[in-house]
């Protein structure tokens, strides 16, 4: 009979399954164990994924999602060790997790059940690893928010017991179901999970039966996991607010009444959390419209107060169309583009929109003079609005980092830990699909003494550095590639850098993913097959010329002093190229001539800057390059082309 047996309910997390799993095999060398997994009917090819890499689990393959107490209640009758541990997949143990836990239930015969400290991705202490019930006083400042007012007070902090040391061993309330290790024979004693809760709640519930049958419940900072919170709920079809209140609800139900004024409260809590929640998502999206709108109607202002240095002063016959007319207008041709839709952020159908109003206006002051007197106002307003309205779209996308789909010219700062086989197959993947976002500016090496560089990338310093270095450059990610660097190692980095701005992500051994705190960034090679390369399309050609034009005009003015100077500075090399940019000869943003592989027909012309350019320090192989090629010949763009300007100004010049 094994010792432990391992359970997990999993639901469309295949990669973090993945990373679970092998994290466990390390744990439970030694310890005679069985692993369990009830599959959801997931549909991301977990089942697959488990039948062919890990035929020695136990797997249960449910019909449809029958909810987490209920998945859990089949595997336990399908388990047969001593001790039970309840994870969820979108975890990682530390190598002596199952060993400490084991040790702890020995040494404390009375506890029914004891959950372990749990980090978030960030390093931060996951507030739901111990907790109270739900008691009237508690609840109520859940809902109204004292208890994060407040999180220490021993008065307003109950619900998450926040006023507690994370280091001390404490006997507590309930513990996450993230992670719930105890004794079969008690999880049967109790009746195991009430079914009656789908998601949220269940822990809760059977850590009060557990309670109400002698036994105490308890916390230890013995170990440590990683616990990347929501994923195993993130692909689900349900509101998880919604099932969180729900919950609540359910479990005052059962042991306070449902008539009870805490029940009604919760009821009442649910029904304003929908109707906020929807109120919310209409904001959202009516947001672009009310934002165009309010910038037309203030660039007409800012034209008349340039123009008359005070505002009314415009004949009152023309001020109902003076200040409204334009920003309908706008409004009108934005929305039969589709900025209002689907194209809500895209810069140049803003753009766009923006110039069709200006010349629609302006032409009007000319055939109706009574409105001749706003010619030098719309000019002023139109400048306002062709910089503001396309400006925050563009502002907006800079800033999204919205799952692989990140922009690889301004992305996350990376540092990468690892210098084997592993770190090197990884950080070529990642070049390889630069749509990812992430921009790799430092290796973390195992060892001190390491190599100065790896691929052209600098090597900044150890594991031990870790929290200086986010500090000092401005670090989002961490990546874990190293097979070198054990669970253990990762989990105590993880809790050193006190940055909740920092994202730490793990690779597993297939080198599929990297899993990370909101999401699993697809590793696996692409072909590029039917590719539609934008760079070859007649408007954005036309589009790219003028915008070449324009930038040279401006550049040889601006830069004009520079011609003067003999010192040979980034500035005066851009400013010696403007000419033949003018010309034709070269684009703004182009190909490299360190890498001149590729035709113009293909990948557009040779440029002053590049996304190559960007990387050229980065020792590219010819394969590399080419993606790097494909990359900006299908995706380019006004938009793009000034991202890539603007990181080339940094490097120049910053």
């Amino acid at each position: 009979m094994p010792q432990v047996s391992v359970i997990i309910v999993s639901y469309n997390v295949r990669g973090f399954l993945e990373n679970l799993l092998a994290s466990l095999g390390k744990a439970l060398t030694g310890i005679d164990s069985e692993i369990i997994v009830v599959d959801n009917f997931s549909d991301d090819d977990s089942v697959e994924f488990l039948k062919k890499s890990h035929p020695e689990v136990m797997l249960i393959e449910n019909r449809m999602n029958v909810g987490f107490g209920r998945a859990n209640n089949q595997a336990v009758k399908a388990s047969s060790g001593e001790y039970l541990l309840l994870i969820n997949p979108d975890s990682v143990v530390e190598e002596n997790t199952i060993g400490e836990m084991i040790k702890f239930l020995d040494l404390h015969p009375d506890a029914g059940a004891a959950g372990c400290k749990i980090l978030n991705a960030d390093g931060s202490l996951q507030k739901a690893c111990r907790r109270s019930f739900p008691t009237p006083w508690v609840a109520v400042s859940k809902i109204f928010g004292l208890s994060a007012l407040f999180p220490k007070s021993r008065l307003f902090g109950r619900y998450n017991l926040t006023y507690l040391d994370p280091g001390e061993v404490h006997e507590v309330d309930a513990i996450s179901g993230s992670f719930m290790f105890m004794r079969k024979n008690v999880f049967g004693q109790v009746g195991g999970f009430d079914e009656d809760y789908f998601m949220y709640g269940e822990d809760i519930d059977l850590c009060f039966k557990i309670k109400e049958a002698g036994y105490k419940v308890y916390y230890t900072p013995a170990t440590s996991i990683i616990h990347f919170k929501g994923e195993s709920t993130r692909n689900s079809n349900f509101n998880r607010t919604y099932e969180f209140y729900r919950a609540m609800s359910i479990f005052v139900g059962k042991r306070y009444g449902q008539r009870s004024a805490l029940s009604m409260l919760l009821r009442l809590a649910i029904l304003i959390n929908r109707q906020t929640q929807s109120a919310l998502t209409s904001l959202r999206n009516a947001f672009p419209l009310i934002a165009d709108f309010g910038v037309s109607v203030a660039a007409m202002f800012i034209g008349e107060l340039l123009r008359t240095d005070k505002l009314y002063a415009i004949p009152s016959y023309g001020r109902p169309y003076f200040y409204i007319a334009p920003a309908i207008v706008f409004v009108m041709f934005g929305a039969s583009f589709g900025i209002y839709g689907e194209n809500k952020y895209s810069f140049r159908l803003s753009l766009l929109s923006t110039a069709l109003t200006f010349l629609l206006f302006s032409s009007l002051t000319y055939f109706f003079k009574a409105f001749a007197f706003s010619r030098f106002i719309v000019l002023i307003a139109g400048l306002v609005m062709a910089i503001v309205i396309p400006g925050w779209r563009l502002i907006y996308q800079l800033r999204s980092t919205v799952g692989s789909q990140r922009h690889p010219v301004f992305g996350r700062r990376t540092l990468v830990v690892g210098m084997d086989d592993r770190a090197v197959e990884l950080i070529k993947k990642i070049r390889g699909k630069i749509t990812m976002g992430y921009e790799i500016v430092g290796i973390i090496s195992e060892d001190a003494g390491a190599e100065s560089r790896l691929l052209g990338i600098r090597v900044v310093g150890t594991i031990a550095e870790l929290p200086r270095l986010v500090r000092e450059m401005k670090i989002d990610d961490i990546v874990f590639a190293s097979g070198r660097v054990s669970y253990s190692q990762v989990l105590q980095a993880v809790a050193s850098v006190d940055t909740p701005a920092v994202s730490f992500k793990l690779v597993p051994d297939t080198m599929d993913v990297i899993i990370g705190k909101t999401y699993v960034d697809g590793l696996a090679d692409v072909p590029f097959v039917d590719i539609d390369y934008s760079i070859n399309r007649k408007r954005s050609r036309v589009t790219k010329r003028v915008f070449d034009i324009l930038f040279a005009i401006a550049g040889l003015v601006f830069l004009s002093p520079v011609s003067l100077s003999k010192k040979d500075t980034a500035a005066r090399r851009v400013f010696s190229k403007l000419p033949k940019v003018l010309s034709g000869q070269l684009s703004v943003v182009g190909r490299s001539e360190y890498y001149p592989q590729g035709t113009d027909e293909v990948f557009g012309k040779l440029g002053i800057t590049g996304v190559v350019q960007l990387n050229r320090g980065q020792s590219l192989s010819p394969e590399e390059v080419e993606k790097l090629y494909i990359y900006y010949a299908r995706n380019q763009s006004i938009g793009l082309d000034l991202e890539i300007i603007a990181k080339s100004f940094l490097q120049m010049f910053g």
